[in-house]
């Protein structure tokens, strides 16, 4: 498959550098491309980088990997036909930083930000995974610990199929599926205990997993 990143920091980079592994062509979008020159020369062939509209056009399927600040502006700047119909894997946690330490969670249950994405973004399949880890983690699951498990949510079932088959190829154990896209609020609050676990331990490889039995 061809995947398109939109956000070139560590998670964009990671993610694709997870997707190239697994033999997918990849095309992170931003405005500064010289800073993907080491992230090119570690995917080989396989990436490749230009503007945030060259990535969303040029992917199958997309990744949507910015700061929660910039994305509603981003993300209305595309034309429709740039993502009209695709899967859109939304890695973004809807973070208000502007009072320093922890963040805040900037999302209501009736409005996460998953939802918000959806509603930018209508014509796509959205799905919210991979939020609730660090970006290292993303691609390669197994703590020394176990196996943590993963958590999404989005409208489109095969869409959700598609992100947990790529989950499953990074090692992580069940991909727990907890509802449609208004559910991705109940991700974006496990990403606050996530984080607030790591500014309270200064520890920020840490996972979850859930115990059925």
């Amino acid at each position: 498959m061809k995947i398109g990143i939109i956000g070139s920091g560590v998670v964009g980079q990671q993610l694709g550098i997870g997707f190239a592994k697994l033999g997918h062509d990849v095309k992170i979008g931003t405005r500064d491309t010289s800073k993907l020159t080491d992230w090119i020369k570690t995917v080989g062939g396989k990436g490749s980088a230009g503007s945030v509209l060259e990535a969303a056009q040029f992917g199958d399927i997309l990744v949507l990997a910015t700061k929660w600040q910039g994305t509603e502006i981003v993300l209305q700047s595309l034309p429709v036909d740039s993502y009209n119909g695709k899967i859109i894997i939304d890695v973004t946690n809807p973070l208000d930083s502007s009072q320093g330490g922890v963040p805040r969670l900037d999302a209501t249950e009736d409005l996460p930000g998953g939802l918000k994405v959806q509603n930018y973004l209508p014509e796509a399949k959205v799905v919210k995974a991979f939020n609730t880890i660090s970006a290292y983690i993303m691609i390669n699951a197994p703590r020394e610990e176990g196996v943590p498990d993963l958590f999404i949510a989005g409208n489109d079932a095969d869409a959700k199929k598609v992100v947990a088959g790529f989950a499953t190829q990074w090692g992580w154990g069940s991909v727990i599926d907890l509802g449609d896209i208004k559910s991705s609020f109940w991700l974006e609050t496990f990403a606050m205990l996530w984080i607030q676990f790591g500014f309270r331990n200064n520890n920020w490889t840490h996972a979850f997993k859930l115990l059925r039995k």
